[in-house]
Formats: C-alpha cells, structure tokens, sequence
C-alpha cells in the first residue's frame, strides 16, 4: 500500500470534507434540541453503538460533559480512541452492560443495526434495549434512536435483509401492528409511551429527523 493510499485509510477525506461543507443529521438534532432548553455542556452522554466514532459521535463528544461509549468489535478500539480522544471506550457487550453497569446517563445515543442483528440474530433495530436503557437513564435525560417508520421497495433494494419474515414480525410485535412496513409516528410513539410509562417515566417531547428512509427519534422522558 502506498503512502497516499495509507494516508486515505487513516483519514476519511472524503467524509471529513462532507461534514465541512454541511449540517450532518446529528448536527441538526443537536440544534433542535438545544433551542428546547437543553444544555449540550451539562450531559453525561452514553454512545451503546460506538463503530468507530466517526458516524455520528464526533458531533457531539466535544460538546458534552462526559462520554462514554461502548462497542462489540475489539477491531474498532483503535479507531474509536483516535476519534474520541476525551471519551472512556468501553470493548463490551452493550446488551449485557445495560443490565449491569450502575451508572447513570443524562444523554444515551444508539445507532443500533436497522434490521435482525446479533450472533443468533436475537437482536431487531432498538427493541431489546428497552426496558433495560431505562434502568441507565439519568431523572431527566435524551434518547436518541434510530427509527424506520416506512420500509418502501427502493430500501428493500438498499438492504435486501430488511423485512425478511423474522424482522416482520418483529416489528409486528413491537409497534403492535398488522402493517410493519409502515408505522405512524403517532403508533411509534404510543408504544414508547407505554414502555416509559411501565418502567416510570414520562414523556416531556419528542421529534423525528430525517436522515432517509431511517429517522433519528428523539425522545425527552423525565422520571416520575
């Protein structure tokens, strides 16, 4: 491999460009929730989906009062601690850490896989974080999830895998509905309503923003 091509590798040029010449997804939540109230410096973020850190997190770690992040792939910790300087990385199962860990996050971010996931494909988009992401969230905190409402023929296309007859009915029994490949984000938020309710929280706000087909959902509870 030569110099340039090495030097490409290490820094996505391309991606580093993109983000100078426009507001990326985060950045826009970022602004729609700081004109809320929401003061960004004060939170204690936890990032459960790390990758690399270079997606959606180096948004936001500059700008928070602490960070955390977890990631499966032991291949990606060099990458994230080159990305994250300021952040704790923690190489762990997030599933596992979510019923464990006894701390407590003002801002929890997971950009989760968008179909079935996992070594026995146990996991689907968010839902099995819930109800143990409650159990690490702060009196007063963020989520940010990743939500498909509406999976069309031009994403199928995209991601073949989406809507094969285990990720049906699993959003079939998440959203309780007969229509999985198209949910109202009115239904979406009836069903986390419900969730936040049981394991005593309430919703305060919430919105949705577009980044395709795939919206980040954020979601302001506070402990009752």
């Amino acid at each position: 491999m030569d110099r340039i091509s090495r030097l490409r590798r290490k820094f996505p040029i391309a991606r580093l460009i993109r983000r100078a010449l426009k507001i990326t997804p985060m950045q826009r939540v970022l602004r729609k929730v700081e004109v809320r109230g929401v003061r960004l410096s004060e939170l204690e973020a936890l990032d459960i989906f790390g990758g690399t850190g270079a997606m959606h997190t180096v948004d936001y770690a500059s700008r928070v009062a602490s960070l955390e992040v977890w990631e499966l792939n032991p291949a990606y910790e060099a990458a994230l601690r080159r990305n994250l300087p300021r952040a704790e990385i923690k190489i762990t199962d997030s599933f596992q850490e979510l019923k464990q860990t006894s701390k407590k996050y003002s801002l929890i971010v997971a950009d989760n896989p968008i179909g079935i996931f996992g070594p026995r494909d146990e996991y689907c988009e968010h839902f099995d974080l819930f109800p143990d992401i409650l159990r690490v969230a702060s009196d007063s905190s963020l989520l940010i999830l990743v939500a498909i409402p509406k999976i069309n023929a031009a994403a199928i296309r995209q991601y073949p895998y989406l809507l094969n007859s285990l990720h049906r009915q699993r959003r079939m029994d998440f959203y309780q509905t007969s229509h999985p490949d198209n949910v109202s984000h009115e239904a979406m938020i009836a069903v986390y309503q419900g969730l936040l309710s049981t394991n005593g929280f309430e919703l305060e706000w919430y919105f949705f923003e577009k980044r395709t087909f795939i919206y980040s959902l954020v979601l302001k509870i506070r402990k009752t």
